[in-house]
């Protein structure tokens, strides 16, 4: 059975222009098995739309051809009339270079900024001022960065960019920077430079003491370049490429240490100085000048945020030392105590005294107390304090006394009783004395007075060239038997005289255990020639005296702690021997009764001893050797006459008969020739 569309059929060709393939219309059915095929006319139009689309590629394509041919030409035509040139409508920094030669531009750029090349800026401080230059102050102006940035506008880039910047610049112009290259370091050296000439330190307020004149040196404000600062101005100051003026930026510096404070410190020390200090020791009067507490015046600068101030004061440990001074030179010495051996068991047989010296502590604070004081109130009564004996009964085992060290001898045989009576006295004085370590024995101090206050009598010494009575005769007996103890125990021996003049008995014992000799003998003087030796053992020395009238023996002992010591003896050596003098000395004494002449002294010669002091260690190693010499001058006969027995030219005027001598001449017993007067 056929079916049938109930819409009617239509041909083709009366849809005209309109038709449509039938799937494009509603309702149409696409039919998988079956294709419609255009018609005719339909197919000749669709091929002359064909045709005319590929005709319009072809003239768009000939059109672009053109275009490049033109935009082409118009680059060649503007690279060869713009060679070497800027492009037009170009400036640097407002200055039109459109179109210039490069030397154009830049002479068109210097010309516009001349004055700020020229000179830049101008510094100023306080009436001076300082014009640096561009290269002074490390800055550039980049003119050639800028130049190169001109010559590159349409240029630089790809085609299409050239002719977009091309056609930008013709339109509308371009405007390019000059740039400014600083270096600031430059820049900070230069002003740095100027510092020198523009700084000004603070000063200082300055206390002058001269003397005990106070004066103050007045301080000063400073001034500083502030140098950041400055070089910031400046670089602001250049930006605009036109000439200006900075000021050099500043700042006060005030002093650390004002009038005010060295004001008050003047005053201060003027009230140290108001006058001397006097000290009074034992009503001694003892003055510290001004000058001496000027010496003593400390000024002591002392931080403040608000403003140093100066600390003035006495320096107490100077106080001090001249009160140690003045201890020292005003104490009255304490005495050791007297002791005896009794075989090695010491004993006191007369106390120690203790000693007064200044309380210097307390006297420091008096001092301190009366310099705040006006200069009529500053007397100081010093304050005592009693000083201990250092050896008492209770310390005697710890003393280091414990061995015989040496032994002097003497012999007096034949001495008149007053030499005797002498002798006797010195070696009193001598015995029990203790010497402390590291101390100088000197046998002056030890002794002190000669005279009857310590039991010495008149008896006869040489005096001016003669023998004569003098307190103390024959205590050279006593030096002599102390140096050879000193000697024979091998301590150095400071001081030593020996005789002017050869005395016999001072042979006998005279070189110890090497038996008799000459010059082993020690003469002195009160107020001159001393002996001294030294106690170097590390420990006490104690000396023990004795005298036996009955074998004319003197002796001296030194105990001490045992230093091993061993000495040894060379020579002695006797050389230049001189004879007695055969000429009398004759010397006039008003005291001699007329016509009775007395022989004094008796002649002898002369001679020069040498002997050698070897002293070994405990090792056995040699510690001293010494040479001592002894020089005797020859010595004549000298007579005593009453002037009236004397003729004109001082010789004895003849006699009838000399009458016997009153008295057998001195050197038997021998008198003791010498420098001194108590030999």
């Amino acid at each position: 059975m056929s079916v049938q569309h109930s819409q009617p059929f239509k041909s083709a060709h009366d849809h005209g222009t309109d038709e449509v393939f039938a799937s494009s219309l509603p309702g149409a059915v696409d039919w998988p098995d079956q294709v419609v095929p255009p018609s005719a006319t339909r197919r000749g139009s669709m091929r002359r739309a064909q045709h005319w689309w590929w005709r319009g590629w072809w003239w768009l394509l000939i059109l672009l051809l053109v275009s490049a041919g033109l935009v082409a030409g118009g680059l060649v035509y503007l690279e060869r009339s713009y060679a070497g040139r800027i492009l037009p409508n170009v400036s640097v920094r407002g200055v039109d270079v459109g179109s210039m030669m490069r030397d154009d531009a830049r002479a068109a750029i210097e010309a516009t900024f001349a004055p700020f090349l020229a000179q830049p800026v101008v510094l100023t401080y306080s009436g001076r001022t300082w014009t640096p230059t561009l290269a002074e102050l490390g800055v550039t102006l980049e003119i050639d960065e800028a130049l190169d940035a001109a010559f590159a506008v349409g240029r630089g880039n790809d085609l299409l960019t050239n002719l977009q910047q091309i056609g930008a610049v013709w339109q509308y112009g371009i405007e390019l920077p000059l740039r400014l290259s600083i270096d600031q370091d430059a820049m900070q050296r230069y002003l740095l430079a100027r510092v020198a000439e523009v700084e000004q330190p603070a000063v200082d307020a300055r206390l002058v003491l001269n003397g005990t004149t106070v004066q103050v040196e007045p301080s000063a404000v400073g001034r500083q370049v502030l140098v950041n600062e400055t070089l910031h101005e400046i670089l602001a100051a250049i930006q605009d490429l036109n000439p200006d003026t900075v000021a050099l930026r500043t700042r006060t510096l005030e002093p650390s240490l004002r009038d005010d404070a060295a004001f008050v410190a003047q005053d201060q020390i003027a009230a140290i100085l108001a006058g001397p200090i006097t000290l009074l020791v034992d009503n001694r009067p003892f003055v510290w000048s001004l000058d001496e507490l000027a010496r003593m015046i400390r000024v002591e600068r002392v931080a403040d945020p608000a403003g140093d101030r100066l600390a003035v004061s006495i320096d107490r440990e100077m106080v001090m030392e001249k009160l140690i001074a003045l201890g020292d030179s005003t104490e009255v010495k304490g005495t050791y105590p007297r002791l005896n051996w009794n075989d090695g068991r010491l004993e006191i047989f007369k106390e120690g005294k203790p000693g007064r010296r200044i309380d210097e502590a307390q006297t420091l604070d008096a001092v301190l107390a009366a310099l705040a004081k006006p200069a009529d109130q500053r007397t100081v009564t010093v304050s005592f304090r009693e000083i201990p004996p250092p050896v008492t009964a209770a310390n005697l085992d710890q003393l280091g006394i414990t061995t015989l060290l040496g032994v002097g001898r003497s012999d007096f045989a034949g001495s008149a009783p007053y030499r005797v009576t002498n002798i006797q006295a010195g070696m009193r004085l001598l015995h029990g004395v203790l010497i402390a370590p590291g101390e100088e024995f000197s046998f002056n101090q030890t002794i002190g007075r000669i005279d009857s206050s310590n039991g010495f009598v008149e008896g006869y010494a040489i005096i001016q060239n003669r023998t004569q009575l003098e307190w103390g005769g024959g205590i050279c007996q006593d030096s002599t038997t102390v140096f050879r103890a000193a000697f024979w125990a091998g301590l150095p021996i400071t001081e030593r005289w020996g005789h002017s003049f050869y005395i016999s008995w001072y042979d006998r014992y005279g070189f110890g255990p090497y038996g008799d000799g000459p010059g082993m003998d020690a003469t002195i003087f009160t107020g001159g020639p001393d002996l001294k030796f030294l106690n170097d053992t590390g420990g006490w020395i104690l000396m023990q005296t004795y005298v036996d009238t009955r074998r004319n023996l003197a002796e001296v002992r030194l105990y001490g702690p045992n230093t091993g010591r061993k000495v040894l003896l060379e020579g002695p050596v006797i050389t230049n021997r001189t004879p007695a003098p055969t000429e009398p000395v004759y010397v006039a004494v008003p005291d001699r009764p007329v016509g009775q002449p007395r022989q004094s002294d008796k002649a002898r010669g002369g001679m020069d001893i040498l002997f050698t002091r070897i002293v070994l260690g405990p090792d056995g190693k040699e510690i001293e050797r010494r040479e001592f010499v002894t020089r005797f001058k020859p010595w004549p006969d000298i007579f005593e006459y009453n002037p009236a027995d004397l003729g004109p030219d001082g010789k004895p005027l003849p006699t009838p008969t000399p009458p016997p001598p009153e008295s057998p001449p001195v050197e038997s017993p021998p008198a003791e020739p010498a420098q001194d007067a108590n030999g």
